[in-house]
């Protein structure tokens, strides 16, 4: 059964290795039980990067996510918060910075971008 739910979310994936993009959609489910950007990044990341993916790995992610405020009028709303195997643990770090990057993220009508992969030439 679809969500009726506002809070339906939407991401852009970017594959370097295949030089596609792609927009996904977000379980409901997932969004019942992970409310806000940290706790889906962290999700994404326990399901797609395996042990053993060092952090300069392709297999690794980068992920750029919202959280459930971005883009209205409460102070802080903008906030953007990035996910990814760090280089001096290996293990998942998350980071947030505040600014207009989350607000523009969310009005552009997506919650998140997912980096995977590696180019094997600088591309635009």
């Amino acid at each position: 059964m679809e969500s009726s739910s506002q809070y339906t979310l939407k991401m852009l994936r970017v594959d370097l290795s295949r030089n596609q993009v792609s927009t996904e959609k977000i379980n409901a489910d997932i969004t019942k039980l992970t409310i806000g950007g940290t706790g889906i990044q962290a999700r994404i990341l326990y399901e797609e990067v395996l042990p053993g993916v060092e952090w300069s790995d392709p297999e690794n992610r980068l992920i750029w996510f919202t959280g459930p405020l971005a883009g209205t009028r409460v102070a802080g709303g903008g906030t953007v918060s990035i996910a990814t195997k760090g280089p001096m643990t290996n293990m998942a770090g998350i980071s947030q910075a505040n600014g207009y990057f989350g607000a523009f993220l969310r009005q552009s009508g997506l919650h998140g971008i997912v980096i995977q992969g590696a180019s094997r030439e600088p591309s635009l």
